[in-house]
């Protein structure tokens, strides 16, 4: 998976709060990397592998089991986990917990599929967004160019696991769609379609809220779209946000070909950002979107590294600061380096799914260092100590 790369927070008219309270006068956090804190190795494909792709390919999630072991996620599409008792006792198991059925169909919603964001209670039933990609370029007859990215069809669907996370699995097409392209699929179309990674799913007064990468393509205006849903049972339940409300069932073509052609309209102004985390901040009463800003896709104003940003509502968002800053590349051992993939998990959080930060002195900046020498797999999950001044 690669994310379809830079992307503009669309500069939509912003309405009122949706039922929360504003936190104008509450304390914003200033998050930044501990200072001489070290670098901590979660997995080096070099030495941890249980195949040539097993690698970190997705931001890093965790959720806590019924039994208290903690399940890491970043995962490739062959969908394997990080567990243990704590987030300093992980173990890499080789067994695969979900994997697409690679269906030949984009209809289908079922081909190359990432776990991509987790929801749980009691730490039994575990629901799961999915990224799916439909990737034409692995059929010759529906993609001549056999480009990936000419060909890349993306959706969300659900899964779910009633184990505490050992397997998860999802209902067949439509009732695993969560949000499906309002286009059908084209061959070579040129660039990525559809909605892209999702984040960490987070409630606050009595919903579930996600966000995710819509591109352009027929009536959808590309950048971040929010959904939400009270059911997470029910996976058509989500509506995103359409610029007045969360209306927008994004069913999609194929399964609602006679209805119009429902989008999603992007939120935030004037931040580059691509695709991290989402939590919620007890301490300022404020969501936190973490993303990055990739090697070749900054400016002096935003050099490569991963940026976080502020909201009450999850509509209108602060300026984006830097986290921190990519290291730039150079020719000697081990500098020839790209950063990506960051994520924030509080590893103190008492919720299940760590879907909130609260414990600043257990907040960790995740991400995936990539070899640029040994690609597409040579890769390290890694993670630093944030820290948090309130002002």
């Amino acid at each position: 998976m690669r994310l379809p790369g830079r992307i503009l927070f669309a500069g939509v008219a912003l309405w009122p709060a949706v039922g929360f309270a504003r936190a104008d006068s509450i304390a914003e956090p200033r998050l930044a990397v501990a200072a001489n804190a070290p670098e901590q190795i979660v997995f080096n494909w070099d030495t941890d592998r249980c195949a040539e792709t097993d690698i970190p390919d997705a931001p890093a999630r965790a959720f806590r089991d019924f039994a208290g072991m903690v399940h890491l996620i970043a995962t490739h599409q062959d969908n394997r986990a990080f567990i243990g008792a704590d987030f300093d006792h992980l173990a890499h198991p080789c067994r695969i917990v979900y994997q697409g059925d690679h269906n030949d169909s984009p209809a289908k919603f079922d081909d190359r599929q990432w776990l991509a964001a987790f929801a749980t209670d009691d730490g039994r039933r575990v629901f799961a967004l999915v990224h799916d990609e439909f990737q034409g370029n692995l059929r010759p007859a529906l993609c001549p160019s056999r480009k990936y990215l000419s060909c890349w069809y993306n959706s969300i669907t659900a899964a779910t696991s009633d184990d505490g996370g050992a397997s998860f699995q999802q209902a067949a097409a439509p009732a695993n769609v969560v949000a499906a392209p309002s286009v059908p699929y084209a061959a070579d179309a040129g660039h990525p379609v559809g909605y892209f990674q999702p984040t960490n799913i987070v409630r606050k007064g009595g919903a579930f809220y996600v966000m995710f990468l819509a591109t352009a393509a027929g009536s959808q205006t590309g950048g971040v779209c929010v959904a939400r849903t009270t059911d997470l049972s029910d996976p058509g339940s989500w509506r995103a946000w359409d610029g007045k409300g969360f209306n927008a069932g994004l069913r999609g073509p194929y399964l609602d070909p006679a209805g119009p052609p429902h989008t999603c309209a992007p939120v935030g102004k004037g931040a580059l950002f691509e695709l991290g985390s989402l939590t919620y901040d007890e301490n300022s009463r404020l969501f936190v979107y973490l993303g990055a800003i990739s090697i070749g896709k900054g400016d002096a104003a935003h050099p490569p590294g991963a940026y976080y940003a502020t909201s009450s509502d999850l509509l209108s968002w602060s300026a984006p600061v830097q986290l921190f800053r990519s290291p730039p590349r150079g020719d000697g051992p081990g500098q020839n380096v790209r950063y990506g993939l960051f994520s924030l998990i509080d590893e103190a959080s008492t919720t299940a799914d760590f879907r909130d930060i609260a414990s600043y002195g257990h907040l960790y900046l995740y991400y995936v260092k990539f070899d640029l020498t040994r690609q597409p797999y040579a890769r390290v999950l890694a993670k630093s100590l944030v820290t948090a001044i309130l002002h």
